[in-house]
């Protein structure tokens, strides 16, 4: 009976330390302030792609000073749109990862410990989505999360 409580306390300290948080990104620039969609098919409509495509250039900026010398994980979030699914592709330079995200989910982009208060990289970022299902301008409330140990 000893180590069963012993066992779950260390479970129960263990959850406690792990927290996640939203980090400022409130420096981060995209290239331009709206990224135009255009058709992926050149004539949208019976056997061909309803799918719309846009990219855009961002500097990412991540104030990571409340987390710094600790171990984390950072994920690029897109919450749940009203459009249905969007995709949201990106390559880097190096210093976050590139990946995909889908709406309602999120991605890893660093994991490791925080070396520096300001994490910066360049993303070139791809946007898709079903076009018939876009009736007006969207506004995507990308951000980024932490996970610290």
């Amino acid at each position: 009976m000893r180590r069963a409580g012993l066992a779950l306390l260390l479970l129960a300290s263990s959850a406690i330390h792990a927290a996640t948080f939203r980090v400022d990104d409130t420096a981060t620039l995209p290239s331009e302030a709206n990224t135009t969609m255009q058709w992926v098919s050149p004539a949208p409509g019976r056997g061909a792609s309803n799918d719309v495509e846009g990219r855009s250039l961002i500097t990412v900026r991540l104030n990571t000073a409340p987390w710094l010398n600790r171990n984390a994980r950072i994920f690029l979030v897109l919450p749940q749109v009203n459009i249905g699914e969007v995709t949201a592709e990106w390559t880097t330079q190096g210093r976050l990862l590139a990946g995909q995200v889908r709406s309602g989910s999120r991605t890893l982009v660093f994991a490791g410990p925080i070396r520096t208060s300001l994490i910066e990289d360049t993303i070139l970022l791809r946007i898709a989505t079903d076009g018939r299902r876009l009736a007006s301008p969207q506004r995507l409330d990308f951000h980024f999360e932490i996970d610290v140990d």
